[in-house]
Parts: structure tokens; sequence; C-alpha cells
């Protein structure tokens, strides 16, 4: 029977390093067939992000990190995960501003990463995810652009709902993007969404106070 102490965060991540292991094992067995060598190497970068995340949650908010570095992770976790599934062929086309920093990068990597996979379940024949970053001295600014269907007029108002989704995002728990604007909002910040004027697509824009401090939101 588990104890209050082993339904703790510690406890939990404890369980979570167990599930990490096994897939470890699996990636390893992978790894001797040349066939899955690049599989087995994506399972092994996001167990490690995986473990990685789980500490930061863990020991709360973490030092401020550039903007550049928590980007990176964010597409190369797409990219493993589109490695691991097949998916649609995606680029990504960035512009950001040097310089810009935010604290606690776990939390960050999981808005981008959320607002990245909406945007590929809009775009299932695949696309350019555009991302731009800028800072003014009085707010940050990250843009997110689609290539995909936009957003149905009905839903923009509700669209950071929890359980709210749209057609053109299949498979979607509608969880994603209530996580984005949750994380948005510890840090003073906001978020809206628009269909794109100058092209197809969908737009996202978060607006942050400078040198913004996230704290890692509990849901997943």
């Amino acid at each position: 029977m588990k104890t209050r102490e082993d339904l703790t965060l510690s406890g939990l991540v404890h369980d979570l390093n167990n599930v990490f292991q096994t897939l470890v094992d699996a990636a390893d067995l992978l790894a001797g067939d040349p066939r899955y060598a690049k599989l087995s190497a994506a399972i092994l970068r996001s167990v490690e992000r995986g473990k990685n995340i789980a500490a930061g949650i863990q020991a709360g908010t973490g030092a401020d990190t550039p903007f550049e570095q928590i980007l990176g992770n964010a597409i190369a976790f797409v990219e493993d995960s589109l490695e691991a599934g097949r998916g649609p062929e995606i680029t990504f086309a960035c512009d950001v501003e040097p310089g810009i920093e935010l604290g606690g990068h776990w939390a960050w990597e999981r808005v981008l990463i959320n607002l990245f996979l909406n945007a590929m379940r809009a775009m299932p024949s695949g696309g350019t995810i555009q991302v731009c970053a800028r800072s003014t001295g009085e707010y940050i600014q990250i843009v997110v652009r689609d290539e995909g269907s936009g957003i149905a007029p009905g839903l923009l108002d509700r669209l950071f709902q929890p359980h709210v989704t749209s057609a053109s995002s299949g498979g979607s728990s509608g969880l994603g993007l209530h996580i984005v604007e949750t994380i948005v909002k510890e840090d003073g910040g906001y978020v809206r969404a628009i269909n794109r004027t100058d092209a197809r697509g969908a737009e996202f824009t978060i607006t942050l106070p400078p040198r913004a401090q996230a704290i890692p939101a509990r849901a997943s």
C-alpha cells in the first residue's frame, strides 16, 4: 500500500523514472537493428528530455535560459516525434532576437511544444512553422504561425478552454492550448490567437513582461 510520501511529487518522479527505464531498455533492443537505429536514438533523446522535465518540475523555477536554447529543445522534440511516428514533413523558420531569456525553461518548452503540435495537426500534409521573438524593453513578444486551415470563427473566443478542439486538430485532447495559456498567465502574460490575414493558417501571439519567470504548470 502506498503511503502519503509515495504520492508526493518525489514519489511520482520516482515512478516516472521506472517508466523511462523501460523505454530505455526497449530503445536499446531497437538499436541492435540498423533499420531502427534512428528511431532508437529519437526514443532515447525523448526519455532524456522527460527525465529533465520531471527533475525541473521537482526543483521548481530554474535560472534564466536563452530563448534560443528553449526553442532549439522544443524543435528537437518535435523532430524526434516526427521521426518516431513518420509524420508529415515540417520545417521551421525562426527569427529570434538575441538576448531574450526566460525562467522555468521546462515550462516554456512545454508552451512551444504544445503550440508546435497544434500547428502540426493543422497541417496534415506538412508545411512551415514560423517562430518570431522580440523584446521591446517593455515586453517580450513570441509569435508562432502555421500554414494550416485556420481556426473556426466560433472557436476563437474559447480556444484556450479545457477540452476545446477543432476538426482540424484530430487526435487532440483539447488540453494543449489550455496548458499554454495557464503557463503564460502564471508569468504575468497573455496569449491570443487569430487567423492570419497575410496567408493561410493561424497565428498565436504571447506577450510577456521582460525577463519572465515561468513556474512549471502541473497540468500535462
